[in-house]
């Protein structure tokens, strides 16, 4: 009667083990996203791409306006504002463009909490037990490396229906699509930008979470 019971709660324990290992590997993947996020949401990084990708003759401005223009709606983005930024006598952003930030924001906000609540799950498992720690980085460095490095091939071989899959995604059809020679949010933010911005960021995470996977593969 003993040995009955014996395979159900080797069966329970080896389902425990699969739902702890796949939820630090989410939160680590979680973590990993979020970092970069931030990584590409600070001034330095928006600026570069917004100098590279020429944004400011686009939008036919002065360089330092347009990262002026970019820093205040980058913290709207964050801080749930209203997108108000005044170029000349008159907003910006028309009031569909600011409706589509207000969207963005929300999602961005999301990915950075959940990366602060993977930072903080994987915290408590390594106060458990060290050794969770490490598998929850190697599966998340070997989730998000091959997620990364996919996208940043699309990217790069269809730009525009890639952004079109991942818009579709998390925004409602007819709210994020807009044109280049009259809607000034997609002049600040022209599509060299975008394309550059895709690239980088896929491929940075897939960097970082691949460093992390070798470190950890090496510590025992």
């Amino acid at each position: 009667m003993v040995g009955a019971g014996a395979g159900p709660r080797r069966r329970v324990k080896s389902l425990r083990r699969l739902l702890r290992r796949s939820l630090l590997a989410l939160a680590a993947a979680a973590l990993a996203i979020g970092a970069t996020t931030a990584i590409f949401l600070t001034p330095p990084v928006v600026h570069s791409l917004l100098s590279v990708s020429d944004a400011h003759t686009v939008l036919g401005v002065e360089p330092g306006v347009a990262e002026g223009l970019s820093d205040a709606l980058v913290g709207d983005l964050l801080t749930d504002g209203a997108f108000d930024a005044p170029l000349g006598d008159e907003p910006l952003l028309s009031a569909g463009e600011r409706s589509h930030l207000a969207d963005v924001g929300a999602l961005l906000r999301a990915v950075l909490v959940a990366g602060l609540g993977g930072l903080i799950v994987l915290a408590l498992a390594r106060v458990r037990r060290r050794a969770w720690l490490r598998v929850a980085i190697r599966d998340g460095a070997a989730l998000i490396v091959g997620g990364a490095l996919l996208a940043a091939a699309a990217f790069a071989l269809a730009f525009d229906a890639t952004f079109a899959f991942f818009h579709g995604l998390f925004f409602a059809a007819g709210t994020w699509t807009f044109n280049p020679a009259t809607d000034r949010l997609v002049q600040l933010y022209p599509q060299d930008f975008w394309v550059l911005a895709a690239l980088l960021f896929c491929l940075v995470l897939a960097l970082g979470s691949f460093v992390s996977y070798r470190m950890t593969a090496r510590a025992r």
